[in-house]
């Protein structure tokens, strides 16, 4: 394994630890904070190691597993009660997917794109999310 991936997964899970605590407020917030700082995360580290014209994946798993690692096992000892906002992991996922596309194509209309998608995830589908969980 070389050390920039581990690297890159230890700044994944400091970014976690400083947009964590959006989630004290609501989880919305929780879930466009972290969607946005691990865009900007991704973006970030694909343009400093990633080869150009490459997804990077590599790196995209470095920073999707050092956001993961810090809740998988609180998430594992009581999963049903964590059900509520299991939806902000999977939109740091999908924003981190969205960046690395966006990385490997560079163009305006990607960026348009995911951006209609990160705020389509983070309004509508998340309500869906938490309508479906409460009435289950």
């Amino acid at each position: 394994m070389k050390k920039e991936y581990l690297f890159v997964a230890l700044i994944s899970m400091l970014v976690f630890l400083l947009t964590c605590w959006t989630a004290n407020y609501t989880v919305f917030a929780a879930g466009w904070a972290e969607s946005i700082a691990y865009f900007a995360l991704t973006y970030v580290v694909l343009r400093k190691f990633a080869e150009p014209g490459t997804y990077g994946v590599p790196y995209v798993v470095s920073i999707i597993v050092g956001r993961l690692l810090l809740e998988a096992f609180p998430r594992a000892i009581d999963f049903s009660g964590s059900l509520f906002s299991m939806f902000v992991p999977m939109l740091v996922v999908a924003s981190v997917i969205l960046a690395s596309v966006y990385y490997r194509e560079r163009k305006a209309s990607v960026l348009i794109l995911a951006v209609i998608l990160l705020i389509v995830l983070n309004t509508t589908t998340h309500d869906a999310w938490i309508h479906l969980v409460r009435h289950k």
